[in-house]
């Protein structure tokens, strides 16, 4: 049965397994869509199961559960859906879309409640925790305690009637959206604890009718919701429901309350049921954890719901094996199967199904769990440590805002060079955000009017030939202290900051040794040969990033030759350490590390001059070293430092 097709409300489905809106964090620190996230939903869909549900969608910009949550609050996230969607379905599966609310575990100052909660509650909140926040290191518990605490404090507010409205109608939009962007099925979260199971339960619900007091004034917020999104929405979408079965807590959600509040999902259209338990408050209860530990512990609950609801209803909750999802399936207790970590834990858990062979199975040892509770994006302990190493430097490359750049141009000079460099410049990734920051410092006559007519340029060519919409331009006249200027536009959180070689601008000098260490500082160069790339490694951790910002750069270039040296007297083992880092990035074998003598008549940086013009090379992405005093490498000097002054016209970035 696990193979054979199946409809949700006229929607073919494949067969009967779907992959569960698992949260990865794997977007961009602001929300937007990353690589990494295009690659893991291109690996899920690819699984071979018929839908795909992308997880925890929030409808508004206070309802998100973390920084790296997708948004679908404004039209001009649309495209950027579309994106995913596409992966998705060229992969052979059903793009499914979950809307969320977070409601008090928002990250907001201003949090979403249907009721305010006393100190008791909140304390309780808290103590709640307990047992899951032992399981971390003590530093991480401490922490995690407070954003708790604080999070716990924002519980003091009630939503009025006009901010229950506006909730209901922003679902109703986003999820318009969300069918523009491509989506053929939505499914709402009402379920962990968010804001629809808070107006459910009477235990987070306190409120007097009509939003509160009896069972059915509690369902009607989450029923007006689901009203408003079929209005909005052709008859053909498919609208499911993320259902919480049993609360696990005194006074919460009762498995008769959920089948009844199931019954009247179905009155008004609801197309499926995919089922759960527990919320935050619950599930980390070591009786409530063990029951939770056990494969298939939803049968019980699921075979009831499927005897007095006539909606197909999707079961998760450890279905570790082919062999229990089908027996699931021949005793009626589900009519699809939801795998959510074993499907992480092994993306072949179908293919190797139907191949009848060994599936790696998910230990429910909650790593993935504690990553996202960390801020960090989702790794498996099942998975290879390579894989793992991978994952952990992406989440620290974008975690530094690599992907917002600040252009800095001084100088016709520069807008020279910053042609130049626009025009060598691939469609590296649409999430990427430009500020371009004109500086007239009174250096030059007429650089006010080539700037003005440099950004039309510009603009007209980013948006035409990159795709590139996000896109900024501040112009400053007669800008007497430069480098503070600069300092105060970093403060947003850009990850690079460009600027241009210019003998005559010491304050460019001053700039690179003030920026942060977390952000990559971009020189652009004359040299003819951009495309010759020397990158010097010291195999470190600073070596990774190094090499993470190169793809970022140069991205989608296939006319790139990238060349990696390293110094040593020990050239046996750093070719070692060269064959991990290389299997890391899954490079090509054919790439190779040049291991280079020490000059003993120059230093390190003698010896890195004499390579870089020996080999005619146009570019370089340099590291630095985070831990020195920005007074001890002005002093002192550094590498990196004589590197861009004895090579004017390289191009470089310089990592930290």
């Amino acid at each position: 049965m696990l193979f054979s097709p199946t409809k949700i409300q006229g929607l073919v489905l494949k067969n009967r397994l779907m992959a569960l809106p698992v949260f990865t964090g794997y977007s961009l620190p602001d929300g937007r869509i990353s690589l990494l996230m295009l690659e893991h939903y291109r690996r899920l869909a690819s699984s071979g199961v018929a839908v795909v549900v992308v997880p925890n969608v929030a409808v508004t910009e206070n309802g998100r559960t973390t920084e790296r949550s997708l948004r679908l609050d404004h039209d001009t996230q649309i495209e950027e859906l579309r994106r995913l969607v596409r992966v998705i379905k060229e992969n052979g599966a059903i793009a499914c879309v979950q809307l969320n609310h977070a409601g008090r575990y928002a990250i907001s100052d201003h949090p979403l409640l249907p009721s305010a909660l006393d100190v008791n509650e909140a304390t309780g909140n808290i103590a709640a925790l307990k047992d899951f926040m032992e399981s971390f290191p003590f530093v991480k518990r401490f922490g995690l305690t407070a954003h708790v605490a604080k999070m716990a404090a924002g519980w003091t507010l009630q939503m009025t009637d006009t901010d229950i409205q506006q909730t209901i109608n922003m679902f109703g939009q986003s999820a318009f959206r969300a069918f523009q962007a491509g989506f053929e099925m939505i499914e709402l979260h009402g379920a962990t604890g968010y804001l629809i199971t808070q107006f459910l339960s009477a235990r987070t619900n306190r409120r007097k009718s009509p939003w509160g007091g009896s069972p059915e004034a509690r369902m009607r917020f989450p029923l007006k919701i689901i009203d408003e999104i079929k209005s909005r929405l052709p008859d053909s979408v498919p609208v499911g429901f993320r259902l919480i079965l049993d609360e696990k807590t005194a006074n919460g959600i009762s498995l008769q309350e959920a089948i009844e509040f199931a019954q009247k999902l179905e009155q008004h259209g609801a197309a499926y049921l995919s089922a759960t338990i527990g919320t935050y408050q619950s599930m980390f209860i070591p009786d409530v954890a063990k029951q939770l530990s056990k494969h298939g512990y939803l049968t019980s609950l699921t075979k009831p719901l499927c005897e007095h609801v006539n909606l197909p209803v999707i079961i998760s909750g450890r279905i570790v094996s082919p062999k229990l999802a089908e027996k699931i399936l021949y005793n009626k207790e589900a009519d699809l199967i939801g795998l959510g970590r074993p499907l992480l834990a092994d993306p072949e858990w179908l293919h190797k199904a139907e191949r009848n062979e060994r599936i790696i199975r998910c230990n429910n040892c909650n790593t993935c769990f504690k990553n996202v509770a960390l801020g960090e994006s989702v790794i498996c302990d099942r998975w290879p440590k390579v894989v793992q190493d991978r994952i952990k430097l992406e989440t620290r490359f974008t975690s530094r805002n690599s992907y917002r750049t600040l252009i800095v141009l001084s100088s016709i000079s520069d807008l020279e060079i910053g042609r130049e460099q626009i025009l060598q410049r691939v469609p590296v990734h649409k999430a990427i955000f430009d500020r371009y920051l004109f500086l007239n410092t009174g250096e030059e006559e007429g650089f006010t009017d080539a700037a003005i007519e440099y950004a039309k340029w510009c603009d007209q060519y980013l948006r035409t030939h990159l795709e590139r919409n996000k896109i900024e331009y501040f112009f400053l006249d007669y800008c007497q202290d430069p480098v503070d200027v600069v300092m105060e536009h970093l403060k947003e959180n850009f990850g690079f900051v460009c600027i241009s070689h210019d003998e005559k601008s010491e304050w460019k000098k001053h700039l690179v040794l003030k920026v942060p260490a977390d952000v990559v500082v971009f020189r652009g160069g004359t040299h003819p040969n951009i495309k010759k790339v020397l990158i010097p490694c010291d195999l470190t951790t600073i070596t990774l990033m190094q090499i993470r910002v190169a793809l970022h750069v140069f991205h989608g270039r296939s006319d790139v030759d990238f060349r990696f040296a390293h110094i040593t007297k020990s050239p046996n083992g750093a070719k070692a350490n060269w064959a991990r880092i290389r299997e890391q990035f899954e490079m090509d074998p054919s790439i190779s590390l040049k291991t280079i003598q020490p000059n003993k008549e120059s230093s390190v940086a003698g010896t890195l001059l004499d390579e870089a013009k020996k080999g005619e090379y146009g570019s370089m992405i340099i590291g630095r070293r985070s831990g020195l005093a920005r007074v001890r490498r002005s002093i002192l000097g550094s590498v990196s430092a004589r590197l861009l002054k004895e090579l004017p016209e390289c191009s470089f970035a310089i990592v930290g």
